[in-house]
């Protein structure tokens, strides 16, 4: 996780950790991303991860969010990034199917990791 840290410092994002109904999300504005503490630190490394993902790719875009369309492509960008982060971190070494249940993702999704 000191990894993620170190990402989070290199972007200067404050990591908030509070009651939420939905897992985290990053707010822009405050360059802060809220994570709901309840969860177990597995998740929120990983919802930390696919916020970060909002924030490299989507740092001055955050206008677009409310357009369906961009907002898909944003949620694929930002998973996207976790995933790759998740599978880098493990020396590229996993399990297509698992990932693809784990994340609950399509089979759209099995050729990238192929």
């Amino acid at each position: 996780m000191n990894d993620v840290f170190d990402i989070l410092q290199k972007y200067e994002i404050e990591l908030v950790l509070i009651n939420i109904e939905n897992d985290g999300y990053y707010d822009p504005a405050l360059n802060i991303i809220f994570i709901n503490q309840l969860l177990d630190e597995e998740k929120q490394k990983e919802v930390i991860l696919h916020e970060l993902g909002h924030v490299i790719n989507h740092k001055d875009l955050a206008s677009l969010y409310n357009n369906p369309s961009y907002r898909t492509k944003m949620e694929y960008e930002a998973t996207k990034y976790m995933i790759t982060y998740l599978i880098n971190e493990s020396d590229g070494q996993f399990n297509y199917s698992d990932v693809l249940q784990n994340y609950n993702l399509g089979l759209g999704w099995e050729c990238k990791f192929k």
